[in-house]
C-alpha cells in the first residue's frame, strides 16, 4: 500500500477531496457562472469556520467585506495564504483557468454557508474596484 494519497481535480467548481474529523481541503477550479467578474452577484459567509485560501494557478481576486460594509479587494498572489474569518462575507473572482486550494471545517460548503446577495449598485462598485486593483498591479 502506498503511503501517499494523490489527488488531481480538474472539473470546474468546488471539490472537497481530503476530509478529516476537524478539517477538509478543497480544490476550487474556475467556473464561469461563479467566478467570472460579470457574474458576481453574492457574497459567501461561513458562520462556524474560517476559510483559508491559496491561489495555485491563474489570476484571482478575493473580495471581503470589512467594518461599515467597506469592500476590500485583494489581488491574490500564488504561494500566499489568505484567511477569511468566520462571519465575514467574501467572494472570489478568477480568470479562466484559475485554481485555488481551500482549508476549512468539513462539510462547510453544505452545512455552514449562507449568501448575501448584492444589488446592482454594489456589484458595479465592487467591479470598478477590481478593475482598478488589477490596473494598479500591472
Amino acid at each position: 500500500m502506498d503511503l501517499l494519497e494523490r489527488y488531481r481535480i480538474e472539473e470546474a467548481g468546488f471539490h472537497p477531496f481530503l476530509i478529516r474529523d476537524s478539517w477538509q481541503v478543497g480544490k476550487l477550479n474556475y467556473n464561469v457562472a461563479e467566478h467570472h467578474i460579470n457574474n458576481l452577484s453574492r457574497l459567501t459567509i461561513h458562520h462556524h469556520t474560517d476559510r483559508a485560501l491559496s491561489l495555485l494557478k491563474g489570476k484571482g481576486v478575493l473580495i471581503t467585506v470589512g467594518d461599515n460594509n467597506n469592500y476590500h479587494i485583494m489581488v491574490m498572489e500564488r504561494g500566499t495564504a489568505y484567511n477569511v474569518p468566520k462571519n465575514h462575507g467574501y467572494a472570489i473572482v478568477m480568470q479562466k483557468g484559475g485554481e485555488l486550494f481551500s482549508v476549512e471545517r468539513p462539510n462547510t460548503h453544505t452545512d455552514d454557508t449562507t449568501h448575501q446577495y448584492l444589488d446592482k449598485e454594489q456589484v458595479k462598485t465592487i467591479q470598478e474596484h477590481i478593475y482598478q486593483a488589477l490596473k494598479d498591479r500591472s
